[in-house]
């Protein structure tokens, strides 16, 4: 697990760094890179998941696993939302799309050994037009936020 760690932590230090690129607007106290880095740190704790999602999870795997809806949501509303992102979406996964710059902004992509196929992905529309949807969406990025330390 040490290896897996430091592989983890690397590739964290390497989302700051693309974080730091965009430009998002600081709404609150921390910065997108911020959050980057507190959200992953609080991804590699167990009550995390079950603080979110109300279960544990059983299997041994990367810490971002599960986290991807959750924490896209999370940073989509902390830094502008629609007028920055696009919520994309798979059958299997989320991440963000910046609206200026190209290709995907993904917290969670380190949950893949191969590089995912986000040519595949569609915007999501149900945050839109499924109230419950959101507001099921919105607690659980506020409790992610909340283990995290952001709120």
């Amino acid at each position: 697990m040490p290896n897996k760690l430091k592989s983890y932590d690397a590739a964290t230090q390497n989302l700051m760094l693309l974080a730091m690129d965009y430009e998002v607007p600081q709404i609150g106290k921390f910065s997108l890179e911020e959050m980057v880095y507190l959200l992953r740190e609080s991804f590699k704790y167990k009550l995390t998941y079950k603080k979110v999602f109300d279960e544990y999870l059983e299997r041994r795997c990367d810490p971002a696993t599960g986290f991807c809806l959750v924490s896209s949501y999370y940073i989509y509303e902390r830094t502008g939302g629609d007028k920055i992102w696009t919520l994309m979406k798979t059958p299997i996964h989320w991440w963000l799309q910046h609206k200026q710059y190209s290709g995907p902004f993904d917290i969670t992509y380190t949950q893949f050994k191969d590089p995912f196929p986000y040519y595949t992905g569609v915007p999501e529309t149900k945050i839109y037009t499924d109230e419950d949807f959101a507001q099921i969406l919105r607690e659980k990025a506020y409790i992610l936020g909340k283990q995290a330390g952001l709120e």
